[in-house]
């Protein structure tokens, strides 16, 4: 239909062969909480305009909307920066991993947004995963300090469930023997 030469079976193939791969889970999940942080964003901004109802989000990109909190940002002006960098390496990272041509820089890029994570979370894990960034940047975008002490909490407990605990029981269980 094109008048290209464009050869549809090939490409019908190309799309078969696609949707048999493995499913990778950390791609799964950096595109999961993209999409999520990318609602939270239309809630932030809805809060920051007086008559949001006028504004038309779904036609506003992710890189817009970013540009927009920023621009609205009523906090201290580094923090909207630092906000507006650590979303940006978010979307960089979901283009990374949805377009197979950028995937050999994902480890890269992931380091880059979980340095940024830490900036606006310096309680965040030494080796946090999408969703721990995706938190650490929610929890930035309210005022209140309870979700940053919530965060550090829940931090705290996890490494006493899931790193203490399990070396606490292996040592008893070694001196058994």
């Amino acid at each position: 239909m094109a008048q290209v030469g464009y050869d549809s079976l090939e490409g019908v193939l190309r799309l078969t062969s696609a949707g048999e791969r493995e499913v990778d889970p950390f791609v799964v999940e950096v595109l999961t909480y993209h999409a999520a942080l990318e609602l939270e964003m239309d809630h932030l901004i809805a809060r920051m305009l007086p008559r949001p109802d006028r504004l038309q989000v779904s036609g506003l990109g992710f890189k817009h909307k970013i540009s927009l909190i920023n621009a609205a940002w009523r906090g201290r002006p580094e923090d909207g920066d630092l906000l507006a960098d650590a979303l940006t390496r978010y979307n960089d990272l979901r283009n990374a991993v949805a377009h197979a041509d950028q995937h050999r820089g994902v480890e890269r890029i992931f380091s880059a947004l979980s340095a940024a994570g830490t900036l606006i979370n310096p309680d965040q894990a030494v080796n946090p995963t999408p969703y721990d960034v995706a938190v650490s940047i929610c929890a930035f975008m309210g005022e209140d300090p309870g979700g940053r002490r919530l965060l550090r909490t829940l931090g705290e407990l996890d490494d006493v469930i899931n790193s203490r605990l399990p070396k606490a029981f292996k040592t008893s269980a070694d001196d058994e023997t």
